[in-house]
């Protein structure tokens, strides 16, 4: 996957997605419970106040 989504790779809220035409996504989960929350991030990621180790 491509780019270095950074803190995502490490999260335990983040997933991996990749569609039928090859692209890869990283979705946030918290925005399942928070939709103010970004869905799906710019990344990298650097700084996050949700981050938590997987």
């Amino acid at each position: 996957m491509s780019p270095d989504p950074g803190l995502c790779r490490r999260c335990r809220h983040a997933h991996a997605i990749t569609s039928a035409r090859g692209s890869s996504f990283w979705r946030c989960k918290v925005h399942d419970v928070e939709p103010s929350w970004p869905k799906y991030p710019p990344l990298p990621v650097l700084r996050c106040t949700r981050f938590e180790a997987a």
